[in-house]
């Protein structure tokens, strides 16, 4: 089919014939896609139920609604048979799930924003509750650090190197100087598209653990409790018992939260799976020599799952799985060939779809394209907007996010303070202008720092990144 494609895209580059070479395009496209989303589900498929069945994630329960409507929907979408009838009824309950996933992860997200930044917290005052904390020279660690930084002379490892080392490092600048850092670096996006500066902010606000959806309590209610909790502490009078059961807490619920998203993100690759093969199935123009493989197994899963999941799979079953491998190198080589062509078709003839009734698999194209692609996550409803960030729009998102910044500073300790600071700090771009001026940020971040256990433990986790290298 490669001489073809390639073929059919100069046809339509030429202009030529194109009433005859884009529904070749369109049918070509649909039908790659239909091959993957089927073989790929079918090899997720079989995964997330090796997952399941033998209780490899502690956090299964977790999941439960979500898996029970994707088996569900596998059933009736893909075994019991294709009815053009019911497809845009099936695809929209395919999305609402789909958009269910999307809104807990992003809880999931925000969770584990908020464990990571009371582990940096708990991590600066541990050694508080040390026999005895290890002594270091600041001139000496101080050359160490600019010497792990500059061993390398390619300008992006060196600033990645800096941002690694600033997030680590104890934080004593004003609130004022952390404004003007902050402000400066979201002043670099001015002039570029909106999106991008919302990109970084959300970023920011996500290190910040501002980003809190508004769900996220009734999505999952335990962590919250555990969150309240933590949160509530008094960091600066905790006794040894206290400080363990906390940092426990924050170690449990972050292995917790691991797991529970890798549950998600195995479901929504299945979904955007079956939401493509839901959106190709009947259009495809060829015979597919997988496609009784992958019934066989979908079908075998899918029975296995709604009977509780509790019985293995055999090694026949698993030896089907492996017949497929080759089936997925070639889709994926056939589908690139076809995407390298889809924007210079869009392009040259996209506004011909409709005369030539093409607008509905064109639109399937275009959102199996995002729905296959590198972003499981992605919105497929986003408007795109090409609108500039100007001045104004820079000093409208940047006010509300210090005030923002305020209203939780105001109201969390000065150790919360701190590492909200030092999660951002790593985030900006380097705001340095040579190593001396690195050189001086470090030595004066340790020697102002008086607080022992701090400056320890900023010693110990920087020198165990450097030794990584």
């Amino acid at each position: 089919m490669s001489l073809s494609v390639n073929q059919l895209l100069k046809n339509i580059r030429d202009n030529k014939e194109i009433e005859v070479y884009l529904p070749q395009y369109m049918n070509y496209s649909l039908s790659a896609y239909y091959r993957y989303s089927f073989v790929d589900l079918t090899m997720k498929y079989v995964m997330l139920y090796e997952v399941i069945s033998e209780k490899h994630n502690k956090q299964i329960d977790q999941v439960e609604d979500i898996l029970k409507q994707v088996n569900q929907l596998v059933k009736e979408t893909m075994l019991d048979g294709f009815d053009e009838s019911t497809r845009v009824t099936k695809v929209e309950e395919i999305d609402a799930v789909r958009q269910e996933i999307m809104s807990r992860m992003k809880s999931i997200t925000a969770y584990a924003d908020i464990m990571q930044l009371y582990e940096y917290v708990l991590n600066r005052i541990e050694d508080k509750y040390a026999d005895e904390i290890e002594e270091f020279d600041v001139d000496v660690f101080t050359g160490e650090i600019i010497n792990y930084i500059f061993s390398n002379n390619d300008n992006v490892i060196i600033n990645t190197k800096v941002q690694e080392i600033i997030g680590q490092l104890p934080v004593r600048m004003t609130k004022t100087k952390y404004y003007d850092l902050l402000k400066d670096s979201i002043s670099i996006y001015k002039g570029s598209e909106r999106s991008s500066v919302d990109g970084y902010l959300y970023m920011i606000k996500s290190a910040t653990t501002l980003e809190r959806p508004k769900e996220m309590k009734k999505q999952f209610p335990e962590l919250y409790k555990a969150v309240t909790q933590i949160e509530s502490a008094d960091f600066k009078n905790l006794s040894k018992p206290e400080f363990y059961r906390l940092n426990g807490m924050v170690q449990d619920r972050a292995i917790d939260l691991l797991e529970i998203s890798d549950l998600y993100m195995q479901l929504q690759e299945i979904v955007n799976c079956l939401y493509a093969y839901n959106l190709t199935v009947g259009y495809q123009n060829a015979e597919m020599k997988e496609e009784t493989l992958c019934k066989e197994l979908v079908a075998h899963v899918n029975a296995c799952f709604l009977e509780g999941a509790e019985k293995e799979l055999e090694e026949k079953e698993m030896d089907k799985l492996s017949k497929l491998e080759g089936a997925m190198e070639s889709s994926m080589q056939e589908i690139a060939l076809l995407e390298g062509g889809y924007e210079d078709v869009m392009t040259m003839s996209g506004k011909k779809l409709k005369s030539l009734m093409l607008d509905t698999q064109g639109a399937c194209v275009t959102t199996c394209m995002k729905l296959l692609g590198n972003s499981m996550f992605i919105d497929l409803n986003a408007k795109v907007s090409t609108k500039l960030a100007d001045d104004a729009y820079i000093e409208k998102v940047t006010t509300t996010l210090f005030k923002n910044l305020a209203k939780m500073f105001d109201k969390v300790p000065q150790c919360v303070v701190r590492a909200v600071m030092a999660s951002t700090l790593n985030k900006m771009p380097v705001f340095f202008n040579n190593s001396d001026e690195i050189s001086e940020y470090v030595a004066n971040s340790l020697n102002q720092c008086k607080d022992e256990a701090e400056k320890n433990a900023c010693y110990s986790i920087i020198k165990d990144i450097m030794s990584e290298e």
